[in-house]
């Protein structure tokens, strides 16, 4: 059930980011498309001073305008940060507790912050997609779009949008603040696809072989649905299939969610070893994969007694680091609705 007092608590709450994310998404398409047929018109004009030589847009240059950019890293640090506010910046000013206080379950608090951060998305994301189009439709390439679907680059780019705002809505889940929210929302959206790159180092350095990369990383890293466009085929299922698990997993978890904890590191305390540990060997290993990097490539002793020690270092900072953030505790006092 839809309820104006849920939805207008959110926007009152996060509305400022809400307009800078529609201003991305105006640099991040329209404008975008209007810089890209300048540069087109004139890489054309060019072509025409060379004989036998026609200068056609290619499919990747559609796909950068609609999926890819500079700026889309810029709108998965909003749409990070919308999420981060609607749950991790709750607890940390005991907004949560006037929010349970109201006469709301907590599925339906939660379903109404995915519902308003995905409709912000999927409006946003429409209105400037269409504009976009038309820019270039209007231009002497609209013949390029015969090289691209929908799929590509309308579906692909606001799916994997609103996959990385439940998945960092369900990270929220299980924060007990905003600033851990966004470093594990950060952390586990590479998390396989940074184990294995930190893996295949490791073999590298000791073994000398390099290990390709598995299709099956890439479909369990979230962000590689925002930052790798026109993939087509299962992507696109999957993009599905991940918002609706993140979906149920969060909606779950933050039921669940004991609110004592509000302003540690995790609300979840039982799991906090476990990712204690996982975040000190991640930074450890990575540690090693830096400190070998700056050792010739031809001496392999050196290389491995490098990896070792930057291993080594990088553990024992990480163990200090990662015991003082586990340990803070951040309330500030917050205003009430």
């Amino acid at each position: 059930m839809f309820s104006k007092a849920l939805f207008f608590q959110n926007y009152k709450h996060t509305k400022l980011l809400l307009w800078i994310i529609l201003a991305m998404f105006v640099i991040h398409m329209p404008f975008q498309a209007t810089l890209s047929i300048e540069h087109w018109n004139e890489r054309a004009d060019m072509a025409e001073t060379i004989d036998n030589y026609v200068y056609e847009v290619q499919r990747w240059d559609l796909i950068q305008v609609f999926s890819e950019g500079a700026v889309t890293i810029f709108l998965v640090i909003g749409i990070i940060g919308l999420a981060a506010m609607l749950i991790g910046l709750e607890r940390n000013t005991r907004r949560q507790d006037f929010t349970l206080s109201l006469p709301y379950s907590r599925i339906t608090s939660f379903v109404h912050k995915w519902l308003y951060g995905t409709a912000a998305i999927v409006v946003f994301h429409f209105v400037n997609f269409w504009i976009a189009y038309f820019i270039i439709y209007q231009s002497r390439h609209q013949l390029s779009f015969e090289q691209v679907t929908f799929n590509e680059i309308l579906y692909e780019p606001m799916l994997g949008f609103i996959l990385l705002y439940t998945f960092a809505l369900m990270i929220g889940s299980i924060s007990g603040e905003m600033i851990s929210q966004l470093g594990l929302t950060a952390l586990f959206g590479f998390l396989p696809l940074g184990i294995f790159y930190l893996m295949q180092d490791l073999i590298d350095v000791h073994f000398g072989t390099v290990v390709p990369l598995p299709i099956w990383v890439e479909f369990i890293t979230p962000f590689i649905y925002v930052f790798d466009g026109g993939q087509g085929g299962p992507f696109l299922i999957f993009r599905f299939i991940g918002i609706a698990l993140f979906f149920v997993a969060g909606l779950w978890l933050y039921r669940k969610s004991p609110a004592e904890f509000n302003g540690e590191f995790l609300v979840y305390k039982r799991i906090q070893p476990v990712l204690t540990v996982l975040i000190v060997l991640m930074i450890s290993f990575f540690g090693g994969s830096f400190i070998t990097s700056l050792a010739p490539w031809t001496a392999d002793v050196l290389r491995i007694l490098s990896y070792w020690i930057g291993f080594t270092v990088f553990l024992l900072f990480a163990v200090l680091i990662v015991r003082k953030i586990t340990e803070m505790r951040l309330l500030t006092a917050g205003g009430s609705d």
